[in-house]
């Protein structure tokens, strides 16, 4: 089953978050490339606080495994773009997750 999940995040330092967004969203894509359960990643920011949001449609088994495979996703492009998420999803993250045919469910703030 598809999934949408929106993932907030918090950049650290606000100097830092706007040059890391495009190169995020490449490594998002070059992702979705070589994954057929990442379909159409998407980003959301407002540099003026910090806040991104993630978005993209993960196919699989249930909301919880998708969370999972969204986190996963998230974190390797973050490490693609040579930054570290030690404590990331735990501190300053929140997941909405939805099936995908049902998205107008989710509420995000960005």
């Amino acid at each position: 089953m598809k999934y949408l999940t929106v993932q907030e995040v918090q950049c650290v330092g606000l100097d830092s978050c706007e040059p890391r967004l495009d190169p995020l969203m490449d490594a998002l894509l070059d992702l979705e490339k070589t994954d057929p359960a990442i379909t159409d990643p998407d980003l959301a920011a407002d540099t003026s606080t910090g806040h991104v949001d993630v978005q993209m449609i993960v196919d699989a088994d249930d909301p919880a495994a998708a969370m999972v495979k969204a986190l996963a996703t998230l974190r390797a492009a973050i490490h693609a773009i040579g930054d570290a998420t030690p404590g990331w999803e735990t501190a300053t993250a929140v997941m909405h997750v939805a099936p995908a045919d049902a998205a107008d469910r989710l509420l995000a703030s960005t």
